[in-house]
This record gives structure tokens, sequence and C-alpha cells, in this order.
């Protein structure tokens, strides 16, 4: 593992070029420029349920109406994870909530992220408003993602705070690491929507540096722990790669259901029965590195326990 030194070393490059960096200092996008309504919203093959018979016979109108629900049902778990997961974490770490986290660079880092988050925030909630408007369904409404529930459950079963903060500590960074994959599959996709697109795109370019962030964060963070508090850390790490691979089946039967959708229980059930993530589509190696990294002796064991080591 590099030294905290180096750590702190590039968390203050990362800082010094912030202003240069940071999407939320460019020109705001100009919707009007980019809005093409007969581009689909989403991509078919990342549907949960894209060979599903019920999905398959639909009119090209309902298939249509159910590209625009993923499309927002993208955007939405994007802004629960800002807003439930990473911005908390920011503000953990400028409250000084972590141990290692009180010099200035730290703090600036945590409070410019907080500020980009927030823009993300502002960015892909105006795309769906957008979105909501030019294709009629204003009156979406998203329950909770199993993301941000597994993670409150995950903080339920233990009574310490400082157990309850790795939690939400661990699911924060295996977000972050894995946000810029899941951005980039739409974000140089030309086949979709071309005002979606740049949206996710101009949010990839900010969460490719949060991902480098996150993880010296962390190690700086994890120097200062106590040797109980290393290994319980390291015993939580891997949940969230499950976590955040979940097809979200819930979200989406809501979603079916309230554009009145017949197939809706039909999909629900099936895909239930044969799968509950997207794992094998993630590729989750540098959270095997950081793991490995952080080289604790019990990283390999809480890994394969996971099943994320062959």
């Amino acid at each position: 593992m590099e030294t905290i030194a180096q750590c702190r070393t590039l968390l203050e490059r990362m800082n010094n070029v912030w202003e240069k960096r940071s999407q939320v200092k460019k020109q705001e996008l100009d919707p009007t420029t980019l809005l093409d309504r007969t581009r689909p919203d989403f991509r078919v093959d990342l549907l949960p349920f894209k060979n599903h018979p019920a999905f398959l016979e639909a009119s090209q109108e309902t298939k249509d109406k159910i590209l625009s629900c993923g499309w927002l049902i993208y955007n939405w778990k994007t802004v629960a994870i800002e807003l439930k997961v990473v911005n908390p974490v920011c503000q953990d770490i400028i409250y000084q909530m972590f141990p290692g986290v009180s010099d200035a660079i730290v703090q600036e880092v945590a409070t410019d992220t907080l500020v980009d988050e927030s823009y993300h925030v502002q960015l892909v909630n105006k795309a769906c408003s957008i979105t909501r408007q030019q294709r009629g369904l204003q009156s979406l409404r998203s329950p909770e993602f199993n993301l941000v529930l597994n993670m409150q459950r995950e903080q339920e079963l233990y009574q310490e705070d400082w157990q309850k903060l790795l939690i939400k500590l661990a699911t924060s960074v295996v977000s972050e690491v894995f946000v810029s994959d899941y951005l980039k599959l739409l974000s140089s996709d030309q086949t979709i929507q071309p005002f979606n697109r740049v949206v996710v795109d101009t949010h990839r370019r900010d969460e490719d540096a949060h991902s480098c962030i996150f993880k010296n964060l962390v190690k700086c963070i994890y120097s200062e722990l106590t040797i109980e508090q290393k290994e319980f850390f390291i015993s939580v790490l891997p949940k969230p790669v499950y976590w955040f691979a979940d097809l979200e089946l819930e979200v989406w039967k809501s979603m079916l259901e309230q554009i009145d959708f017949a197939g809706a229980q039909a999909i629900y059930n099936d895909c239930s029965a044969t799968n509950t993530s997207n794992l094998q589509n993630i590729d989750y190696s540098e959270v095997i590195e950081l793991v490995q990294e952080l080289d604790y002796q019990g990283g390999a064991e809480s890994l394969a326990k996971m099943g994320l080591l062959n």
C-alpha cells in the first residue's frame, strides 16, 4: 500500500486541479439544443427483463415508455447514492467523525466533493424533470433503492456508532468505485437521446476523479483505525458490491405498475426467481485491489466469504 504521505500528496494534487476539473465550474448544459424526441431514452440491453416475453411482445410505444422509465431509474439511483450515501460521508469527514481527516487537504477535498455531488443531484434531477415532461411521465414516483435499504439494514445490526459509520464509508467507496463504469454505459452511446448521453458524460467526468479520491480518503482513515475497527471495515467492505449490483426489481415493478404495464407482476416473479443481481456484468477488481492494498490479514478471507475471489 502507498504510504499515507503518498495518499495525502495525491489528494492535494486532486484538490489543486478541482476548479479546472469540476463540471460545476463549466458552462451549464442547454437542453433545448440537444433534445431529440425520436431517440430512445435508454438502452434495451440494460433492462433486467430485456428477454422476457411480456416486454418483447409489448407495442413499440410501450417499449419506449419502459425505456424512459429505465432512464429515470438510472438517474434516481444516482441521486439516492449521492444524497443518502456519498454526501453524508463527506459531511462526516467535514465534521471529523472519522480519524485521519482533520488536515486541511482532506477537509478541502471533502468540501469540493460535496459541491460536485450536489451539482450532480441538480444536473440529473433537471434531466429527469425534462424527460418526465417530454414523455408525459410527471406522476411517476420512485420507491427506495435496495442499495440504500441494504446499507441501512446492515447498520441496524450493530449498536456502536463507529460501526454504522464504517458501514456507510464502505458503501460510499464501493459506490464511487463502481459509479464511473455505471455511467460509462450511457456516456458514449450515440444511439440514445443526445441530451441524456451528455448529462451522463458530464456526471462521469467528475466521478472518474471521485473514485481515486475516495480510495485514498479510505486509506487515510483506515490507517488511524484500531485493530478491531480495521477488522470490521474489511469484513464489511465487500458487501456493497452485491448491493450495488442489485437489479432493483422492486423499483422496476413499481414503475411498470405506475405506467399500467400488464406484465409487471410476471416480469417481477420470473426475474426474481432467476437472478437477484448483476454481479457478472460488474468489474469489481478495484474493490479487490483496495482490500489488498489496505493489507489486513483477513482481507482475502473476507473477499472469499463474499464469493469475490475464485
